[in-house]
This record gives C-alpha cells, structure tokens and sequence, in this order.
C-alpha cells in the first residue's frame, strides 16, 4: 500500500494582544460667571462721545447711515423747580437803578414744557443823571428836587418755558446737560403810583448740573406804563439775570 503523506503542521498563531483602555478625558470646565456689577447704562452714554457711539452702530449694521442723538439725561418729568434769582435791570426810568430780588417756580409738564410763577422785590437807587439833578436843583433853588421817577417795588409774573434745543457741555472731566428755551411772561408790577399790568418775552439757558441742583441765565424784555407829572409814559425794560435752583 501506498504510504499516506502526511500534512504540514499549521504555523503558530501569535496570541492577540488587547488593546489598553482609552484614558479618562477630564470635562472642560465652565467659566465662572461674571459677577462684576455692571456700570449704568447711563453713565456710560454720558462719558462716551457720538463718534464713538457711530462707530459701535456701524459695526452691528455696516451698510446703514445711522446717526447718533442722546436723549436728556436729566428727567424733567413731572417735577418742581424752585430757584432764586438775582437781575440786574437795564434801561426804563433814566434816573434810577433797579435791581431784582426775586424766587421762580417752575412745574415742568414734560421735558418740552414747564409753566411757573415769578415774584421779585425791587431796590432802586438814584443813576449818576438823577443824582445830577438834585445837586443842580440845590444850588440854584436852595432845596434839592426830587426826579420826577415812578419807581418799581416789587412784581408778580406767571410765567410759561419752552425748550426746543438741548446739548451737552464738557468742564473740567464733567459733562453737563443744558437747554436752550424762549419764556413768555405776564402778571402786575407795583409802582409808586399804583400796580399796572407788565408782560415780558425772552430766552435762556438752562443747566442740569445733576439730578436736582440746576442754574439759569436770562435775557428777557418787560414793558409797562407808569405815571409821570405830565402823563402816561412806556417803560422798555431789558433784564438779566441769573438763577440757582432745586430740583424736586
């Protein structure tokens, strides 16, 4: 019989390895929360210029043409204010100087508007003319002659305040928002001969230093009729004046 061949053995077979596991990934940590106080919205728009405001606004919306308008700061509201004030009276009676001693109140209806009441006292003294005039008349006649003067004691306006421009100026690191208004004004001033009507007009401008503190310049026109010797005669008044007031 023929011999059987006999089979090659199988080549060994490397025992599989196993794979080591995967490391552990920490997970990422999240940032801690920002908990520093923001700044009022205010004050940032109130320390930031326009051109930087523009800038910011074209960055969100490139192709747009934007412009940049700050809204008043000071709200005005609704509220009260009283400020007293100190005029210095040009023109009228030639013969003496008058200054005005007085307190405003304005109720502002919104920041547009406001209506109010003035009341001022009156101090007059004798110009460089009248004073003039009694000299001479001592030294012809022997007696010094009193001007022929119809002078102001004291006056009650109600008073109504329009505010159509606004801004804001920069002094000393401070910003400070102001307005710039017309008034219109009618009421009674007492004279030595009796009390008259009297209506005023003019503009001013106004300063919100802060929320409640604000200050005022005037220039206004007044006009009346006082009595003279040899009849009624009209007083064309100029008056400038400044005011410091509270804001309630």
């Amino acid at each position: 019989m023929p011999a059987l061949a006999q089979s090659e053995p199988a080549p060994p077979v490397a025992p599989v390895q196993q794979s080591s596991p995967a490391p552990q990934v920490a997970p990422a940590e999240q940032p801690a929360a920002d908990t520093a106080p923001k700044q009022s919205v205010v004050g940032d728009f109130d320390t930031l210029g326009n051109e930087v405001l523009l800038e910011k606004a074209k960055a969100l919306q490139p192709e747009a043409d934007v412009s940049v308008v700050h809204d008043r700061i000071v709200d005005r509201r609704l509220r009260l204010e009283f400020s007293p004030e100190y005029g210095a009276v040009l023109g009228g009676d030639p013969y003496t100087n008058t200054r005005n001693w007085g307190i405003n109140m304005q109720f502002h209806l919104v920041p547009y508007i406001s209506i109010g009441a003035k009341y001022d006292v009156m101090t007059n003294d004798l110009t460089s003319e009248g004073q003039g005039m009694v000299t001479n008349s001592n030294r012809v006649t022997g007696k010094a002659e009193v001007p022929d003067i119809d002078y102001a004691s004291s006056q009650t306006l109600g008073i109504i305040d329009i505010y159509p421009f606004y801004g804001k100026l920069k002094v000393f690191n401070k910003v400070t928002h102001f307005d710039v208004y017309g008034l219109l004004g009618y009421g009674n001033i007492n004279l030595r001969s009796g009390t008259t009507p009297t209506w005023t007009g003019g503009a001013g401008v106004g300063f919100w230093i802060t929320q409640h503190f604000t200050a005022r310049w005037e220039l206004r026109y007044q006009k009346y009729t006082a009595q003279r010797f040899d009849g009624p005669t009209d007083m064309n008044l100029t008056v400038s004046s400044l005011q410091f007031g509270l804001m309630l």
